[in-house]
């Protein structure tokens, strides 16, 4: 689960390869991006250099959202113009999800 907001803390970038590492150990992540990490949706390859620790986000980023088992997000106030990753989710059905996981591990 990511809260943080990747344009000013590097615990987005971290989750991301610290999810990368566990998929390469061939162990399945479900990811869940909170309101505040939805610029990892959202921002382009380009715009991903101007995030905290975007070097990370840059390189890992793609490889990430397609290896993720599942994408869950915080649905957004207003949708966003395009397709984006994933699926909308509202917290209180990730509430019902939680008991189901291994491991829970927020950034």
């Amino acid at each position: 689960m990511i809260k943080a907001d990747p344009a000013n803390d590097p615990r987005p970038a971290e989750a991301v390869r610290s999810a990368l590492g566990l998929i390469a150990g061939e162990i399945p992540v479900t990811v869940y991006l909170f309101r505040e990490a939805h610029a990892l949706l959202l921002s382009s390859q380009d715009e991903l250099l101007d995030l905290e620790d975007g070097e990370v986000l840059h390189r890992f980023l793609k490889t990430f959202f397609d290896m993720a088992a599942e994408i869950f997000y915080e649905p957004f106030a207003s949708p966003p113009p395009g397709g984006i990753r994933g699926k909308a989710l509202p917290p209180k059905d990730l509430g019902r999800m939680i008991p189901s996981f291994d491991h829970t591990i927020f950034f």
